[in-house]
């Protein structure tokens, strides 16, 4: 199976949504089992995790629907 470059960036799409959905869960798991008092949680991880989702998310868009070049 010859996977083009369109199938490539939908999979991989597809698998970054999926793991941040996950890695999302998992982490509002682990913020809710910090103690009461203790320091706020910031979350500098959704600095490089959303743009990525955004970026993939809005290629494999345009790929999708408005790329004149098909394959």
């Amino acid at each position: 199976m010859k996977l083009t470059p369109r199938v490539l960036l939908y999979l991989i799409t597809i698998f970054v949504v999926i793991a941040s959905l996950v890695w999302e869960y998992y982490m509002q798991q682990w913020i809710s089992y910090q103690p009461e008092d203790a320091a706020p949680v910031v979350r500098v991880d959704l600095f490089v995790i959303w743009p990525v989702v955004i970026t993939l998310v809005s290629l494999s868009v345009f790929r999708l629907f408005f790329d004149k070049n098909k394959d």
